[in-house]
């Protein structure tokens, strides 16, 4: 019940946050965006063996990235170091109210990514968060009710999907659509 307070309070102040925060709303295709930024829950070493495949992936497309995960268990945040495209945040970088306070985090918000993909399978506040205030042009997710206000681009995903799989839908998706149209800054 306690918990349930903390979140109740937190999703009102980040509610405030995201009225005040207005940002350019644009369908980017992947073969045109120059920067793309990427959120994940880091759990253990195959998802971030996946989501550094993914990342080598775009950079090979002479795509610029930036990867940010969360990591749940304060054990695991020791044995992943922070690269140059890749950074981490923990618990311990969240308020009270469970709103990051990290100044990677805060960077990562203010940057203006041409596509920001949250590769989360599960509804995560504090993924919402930095996904609902971020400056990017273009916001890919898991489709849910809830995830209508933050992000752009959904997508439906069941139980059985895994990551991997996730990440060819998102990329196949992200490369077909608005195929002939100008990025303009």
């Amino acid at each position: 019940m306690f918990g349930s307070l903390r979140m109740f309070i937190g999703k009102y102040f980040f509610n405030k946050e995201l009225s005040k925060a207005g940002h350019d709303h644009k369908l980017i295709n992947l073969e045109k965006a120059k920067f793309v930024g990427i959120l994940y829950t880091l759990d253990d070493l195959p998802v971030y063996e996946v989501v550094s495949e993914f990342v080598t992936q775009l950079q090979r497309q002479h795509i610029e990235v930036k990867a940010l995960g969360f990591v749940n268990n304060r054990n695991l945040i020791s044995r992943f170091l922070p690269k140059l495209s890749y950074d981490f945040f923990s618990k311990k970088d969240i308020n009270w109210f469970y709103r990051p306070i990290h100044t990677k985090v805060k960077d990562f918000i203010n940057k203006e990514f041409d596509i920001l993909i949250d590769l989360s399978l599960k509804d995560s506040f504090i993924l919402q968060y930095i996904s609902g205030l971020s400056r990017s042009f273009c916001r890919v997710g898991k489709f849910s009710e809830e995830n209508t206000h933050y992000y752009d681009l959904l997508f439906d995903v069941n139980p059985s999907l895994t990551l991997p799989d996730y990440i060819q839908q998102i990329t196949h998706y992200l490369t077909i659509i608005n195929r002939h149209a100008t990025i303009k800054r």
